[in-house]
């Protein structure tokens, strides 16, 4: 993928890579669902381990990687690794993707092989796929990439999932209606003080006979990211940045009662952050975020409940960046959030719970630059509950572009 687009910015509410890519609706998703449950401070906790560099890009070649531990026993993990190689023409080449990532859904894998092919000097082609052992599995892309010059770019993608499964797969269910996935992302950056981008991801609905569970299954999922940058004056500059999330589920019995407490899920998911950062030489950064999340219904096979899921969160974060030498240099953060929380799982009565609470967390990433030609930063994250005064769990993030 052609380079150069993003600037690398010390303080990012911006970078939100699985936003930025093609996200697929996945049959485990809309069918088995989330395989964890979430805690009061699980965004929280995710918020702290934001991926804090903007390059590489989604789309460009590059590994960036974030993974921090949330709980005793789960960790947070967000990866993409992509690498194009082109033949001696310098037209026709090979592409190769690996990301590990989660979503609302739950935990995901894809490693993606494909061609790559440039028209003329603005645009590409790709074709790729998730190949898989059992056939019906593979998942292709079709991808097109126009960048006219190093201030703006334009992704699209078209998206079969599972596009063999009723023919080629292992399984007795079937697809009325494979997963289809639309893509669009727009970039435009003409200086640190001036840059916007809109992504939209759009799964019209899959249809899909579970006939091991005696289920016909309906789901389709919009998701929306966008971000704006302004600078306000000579030396400080304002973030905005927005997600949002609609899936849908329905449910319909294949046997008689077989669909008892499944009729159907909905999930709505709002967040929006504002923040202003400084350029002084001790950059000041400091915002606010809000997220709301609404889940009601059958939550897949994994949790095996229905119920709901209802939670606010309004967080606060401030902090600086201190330059301690010309490779390093540490970015203490602040964040203090009020958290709601309420949850009832009417087969699980165990797990429900109602949390109305103030959580505090300080960040302390030190930042080193381990390859100063590609701008490579390893960051090293320890963070500390306060509200509880303990160590609150260790993050580690490499963003090397190639």
């Amino acid at each position: 993928m052609v380079g150069g687009m993003a600037l690398l910015m010390s303080f990012n509410v911006l970078a939100q890579t699985a936003w930025r890519d093609p996200h697929p609706q996945r049959l485990d998703g809309f069918v088995e669902g989330r395989e964890f449950l979430y805690n009061s401070s699980s965004f929280i906790n995710r918020f702290s381990y934001r991926q804090l560099s903007q390059v590489p890009a989604p789309g460009e070649d590059g590994l960036s990687s974030t993974g921090g531990s949330i709980t005793g026993d789960e960790l947070y993990l967000e990866t993409s690794l992509q690498k194009t190689l082109f033949f001696d023409n310098d037209t026709v080449g090979v592409i190769a993707r690996v990301q590990r990532r989660e979503d609302f859904d739950g935990r995901f894998d894809r490693q993606l092989l494909g061609v790559v092919r440039k028209f003329g000097d603005h645009w590409q082609g790709i074709l790729s796929a998730d190949v898989s052992g059992d056939k019906g599995e593979i998942d292709f892309y079709y991808e097109a990439a126009w960048q006219p010059d190093s201030s703006q770019r334009l992704r699209l993608a078209l998206v079969q999932v599972d596009r063999l499964y009723n023919n080629k797969g292992n399984s007795d269910n079937k697809y009325e209606r494979t997963p289809v996935t639309l893509f669009a992302h727009y970039q435009y950056q003409s200086d640190r003080h001036l840059g916007f981008d809109l992504a939209v991801n759009y799964s019209p609905h899959a249809q899909y006979e579970d006939r091991d569970a005696s289920l016909y299954i309906r789901g389709d999922q919009l998701r929306v990211a966008g971000s704006l940058t302004l600078g306000v004056s000579r030396h400080w500059r304002s973030q905005w940045s927005f997600k949002l999330e609609n899936s849908n589920r329905d449910f319909r019995a294949l046997a008689p009662a077989a669909s008892a407490g499944r009729d159907a899920f909905t999930r709505r998911m709002r967040s929006a952050t504002f923040a202003l950062t400084s350029d002084v030489a001790a950059e000041y950064h400091a915002g606010v975020r809000y997220l709301t999340l609404d889940e009601q219904g059958w939550f897949g096979q994994n949790l095996a409940s229905s119920g709901f899921h209802r939670r606010d969160e309004l967080m606060l974060f401030a902090g600086l960046t201190v330059w301690r030498r010309d490779a390093s240099w540490w970015q203490p953060t602040l964040t203090v959030g009020d958290i709601e929380v309420d949850r009832e799982l009417w087969q699980r009565p165990a797990d429900n719970r109602q949390d109305d609470e103030w959580q505090a967390r300080l960040s302390l990433p030190w930042r080193y630059v381990v390859n100063q030609e590609s701008g490579a930063i390893l960051t090293l994250n320890p963070t500390l509950d306060l509200d509880a005064m303990k160590f609150g769990g260790g993050n580690i993030q490499l963003h090397w572009p190639f």
